[in-house]
């Protein structure tokens, strides 16, 4: 890694650990799973999101590579979630609701819904988001 990337990536964990400071009462004491999210490799969470998805820390969490193909679930869900966070978070900076299908670290799914809002620290944009199970849909009646 050549000594701009080294700069580049050390920027991005102080604005990261800014950001956890800040937000430090909302991590700690949320009932819902929490993340920060700036790209696959810079990217928070609380330990109520890490437990929820079978993480043993928050650390373990943001450690794990390519959000996409870790944590969610289908190919369609993926583009859902790619497509829902560049268009409100970096085209229109607005905040939207999303459920789609979570994969845990052991490999099984879980149904969540979110809320992401987009953030901006230091001139660069976060999305900062709200996540919980999605409660079970209802069975049709026969």
């Amino acid at each position: 890694m050549d000594q701009q990337q080294v700069e580049h990536d050390e920027k991005h964990e102080e604005w990261l650990a800014a950001i956890a400071s800040q937000l430090a009462p909302v991590f700690d004491n949320s009932k819902e799973g929490v993340y920060v999210y700036l790209d696959d490799r810079h990217k928070i969470c609380n330990e109520r999101l890490a437990k929820m998805w079978g993480y043993a820390s928050a650390a373990e969490w943001a450690a794990t590579p390519d959000f996409l193909e870790t944590f969610v679930a289908t190919h369609p869900d993926r583009v859902q979630v790619s497509t829902n966070y560049h268009q409100h978070v970096h085209r229109e900076l607005t905040a939207y609701r999303l459920r789609f299908t979570a994969k845990r670290k052991d490999g099984r799914s879980v149904r969540v819904e979110t809320q992401t809002v987009p953030i901006s620290y230091d001139g660069q944009l976060f999305a900062y988001t709200f996540v919980r199970q999605a409660p079970a849909r209802a069975k049709a009646r026969s």
